[in-house]
């Protein structure tokens, strides 16, 4: 049994994502789940995994030793809500065999968090942090056709983590706030960071930008709330008046993807959009230095206005010095300000970012100083160390705390009532 080969854990971080892959969840989990068993000792990462994966893994981290699980992928179903059945029932055996000694468990989705909020019944010392990047009842609409009473179900999974965590924490002032209404566990503000590039490749940037043809990039998913049509139609726009080439660095080679070369093609833009899949931060950071604007065209839906995003796009792009042209959405208000980091542009709208991104590769100047203000403001806001610091301390005052006062009362509440 995979069980036996687990080593008894005091914390825990379960993610259902593939881990890793070249995309921000992969940078995110790593910074937090690197955190949490710093902090708080020997620990288990249980994530999600495929058959190029081996199943454990072991790794031993500055003041911790790690195990890494990953639970298999259904192979014989894409039905993604069976997979993460299978993934929640797999980690509530897996409490009840190995988690005597479990003392904090940090959580990014329902499927992980129902089966640790069951297992507190009987350990009411635990603690549960619940991290919501992403909430699934909005989310998954969005890829599949989910009946109502479905969606019902996983919004009522992802009440009993909102009610049954000991604290939340969401890198969105947005989602903070939606989730204020929803629960009365404590919600704390915990964004996204990014390690900023250093004064020797700053100058080195600079240099190369001044004597460069210019270009943009695009680096992320190809999901359709990412926008890129918009932005492939703004460079045929674009392409009318200058030669501008976009660098397209996709997290993965999928159907969404091959969509996209598609309408490439359609376009006739194979001539000036590199496309690139599954670059590793070494590979693509020089990209994102040399470009002259960054961009990230959202698309204003449900998914970016409901819950937000802090996309790590934006972070990551403006710690290598480089402008940002984005969407303007009230998540993107939250990490950069115009004209200081970059340029705003409405939703959806072709034409004016074609009309911004010509501004920028026509004043190099404006841009490469829109990319230092940029720098500064990652440098004194959104640094990876001082967000796993601030992390640290919810980590502390958690394990210093007595049992739930709030679970206390519901226990009593609930024994009533029986």
């Amino acid at each position: 049994m995979i069980s036996s080969s687990i080593p008894q854990f005091t914390s825990l971080y379960a993610a259902f994502d593939r881990f890793p892959l070249p995309k921000g969840a992969t940078t995110h989990i790593r910074q937090m789940a690197s955190t949490l068993f710093n902090h708080c000792g020997d620990g288990l990462l249980y994530v999600a995994g495929d058959n190029g994966m081996p199943t454990i893994e072991h790794e031993q981290l500055s003041h911790a030793k790690v195990t890494m699980l990953r639970s298999p992928i259904v192979n014989d179903s894409n039905n993604v809500l069976a997979k993460a059945m299978a993934y929640a029932e797999q980690l509530a055996q897996l409490l009840q065999q190995r988690g005597q000694q479990l003392q904090i468990a940090h959580f990014r989705d329902p499927w992980a968090g129902v089966p640790l909020v069951d297992y507190q019944r009987q350990q009411p010392a635990l603690k549960l942090v619940y991290e919501v990047n992403a909430l699934p009842s909005i989310e998954l609409p969005i890829h599949l056709p989910l009946p109502q009473s479905t969606i019902a179900t996983i919004k009522h999974w992802e009440q009993r983590c909102l009610d049954g965590a000991d604290i939340i924490i969401t890198p969105s002032k947005l989602t903070q706030a939606k989730l204020q209404q929803r629960t009365d566990t404590p919600v704390h503000y915990l964004p996204n960071g990014a390690d900023i590039i250093s004064n020797e490749q700053q100058q080195r940037q600079l240099a190369n930008q001044q004597s460069a043809q210019p270009r943009l990039i695009y680096f992320g998913g190809a999901q359709r709330w990412q926008g890129l049509h918009t932005l492939l139609q703004a460079m045929v726009i674009i392409n009318r008046q200058l030669s501008v080439e976009l660098d397209l660095c996709l997290s993965l080679d999928n159907r969404q993807a091959r969509q996209l070369k598609q309408q490439i093609r359609k376009l006739g833009l194979e001539q000036v959009v590199k496309v690139f899949y599954g670059l590793t931060q070494a590979e693509l950071r020089p990209k994102i230095m040399q470009a002259t604007a960054s961009i990230a065209p959202l698309v204003a839906c449900q998914r970016n206005m409901q819950q937000g995003c802090c996309p790590l796009k934006i972070i990551e792009s403006m710690a290598c010095g480089t402008a940002v042209i984005a969407s303007d959405l009230p998540v993107v208000h939250e990490l950069l300000q115009t004209p200081d980091h970059g340029l705003f542009v409405p939703p959806s709208r072709p034409s004016e970012l074609a009309r911004a991104c010509i501004r920028l590769v026509t004043q190099p100047q404006i841009a490469q100083q829109m990319g230092l203000n940029g720098l500064a403001h990652i440098a004194q806001h959104f640094q990876w160390a001082t967000i796993n610091q601030q992390l640290r301390q919810h980590y502390q005052q958690l394990l210093l705390s007595p049992t739930s006062l709030k679970r206390t009362h519901n226990e009593s509440l609930a024994s009533e009532l029986a």
